[in-house]
């Protein structure tokens, strides 16, 4: 379908679900402006997925966007690696592996990190940890912007204290549906149809590999792989060797 370049975003209807893509001007403050109302769905390299604001009522708003079942935690869409990192508990990465820098290598999976002390939970934080998804480029431009909208919020009972800005992001899908995350912009467009979502963002790239992202947890005795996803063995391979725990 023909792209019309213009001075805002593009729009091109698919089932009457308006297509804005994020590379055209004015997306991304677009998506910052409305994420603060209700869930934007955004394709990623992957998998589409779903934003919302990093607040209880952003975590209820995904709760009912997803039917979400209990026991259920969402992660965030990392904007600044810097404050990311700045939540983790004193003492909490490994010694070998604990900079920003050393962290970009990271890019195109979850990150777990200690956030709080053990016994905290929220819809968030499971037992002190919370998640983030560390993507680059445009994407990571857009979730940094969408975290500064949030900066002067007041204090959020989810993060315990020590607001945390990044949007909350989880994968678009039905919680617990035997499909799995969505791939596919035709299922993408039948959710947002379903769940009254205003559009979804996309970047008219074709993804290389499918699924979820790999999820890395990194604390001070190394690095574990609680999900495997695309690229989990490019990301080991950069992680020194005795820091890998499996």
């Amino acid at each position: 379908m023909e792209t019309i370049t213009l001075r805002k975003p593009v729009h091109r209807h698919t089932a009457a679900i308006p297509l804005i893509d994020l590379n055209t001007p004015a997306a991304m403050a677009m998506v910052a402006r409305t994420v603060h109302q209700h869930p934007v769905l955004i394709q990623l390299p992957s998998v589409f997925a779903l934003m919302a604001a990093p607040t209880a009522a952003g975590a209820r708003q995904l709760d009912d966007c997803k039917m979400r079942l209990e026991g259920k935690n969402y992660g965030t869409a990392i904007g600044s690696l810097h404050h990311f990192l700045a939540q983790a508990r004193q003492g909490a990465l490994p010694e070998g592996f604990n900079t920003p820098e050393q962290f970009l290598q990271m890019e195109g999976a979850f990150i777990r990190l200690q956030f709080r002390h053990r016994h905290f939970q929220s819809p968030v934080i499971r037992d002190g940890q919370h998640q983030g998804l560390l993507l680059g480029g445009q994407f990571r431009k857009l979730f940094t912007q969408v975290e500064r909208s949030f900066a002067h919020d007041a204090q959020d009972a989810i993060w315990g204290g020590n607001n945390y800005t990044a949007p909350l992001i989880t994968s678009c899908n039905i919680s617990g549906h035997p499909g799995g995350s969505i791939t596919s912009l035709n299922k993408a467009v039948e959710f947002a149809r379903e769940r009254g979502l205003p559009f979804i963002v996309t970047t008219g790239q074709a993804a290389q590999e499918k699924g979820s992202y790999p999820v890395l947890g990194f604390d001070r005795q190394g690095v574990r792989v609680h999900r495997e996803g695309p690229g989990l063995a490019h990301f080991l391979q950069q992680i020194p060797a005795g820091l890998r725990n499996g």
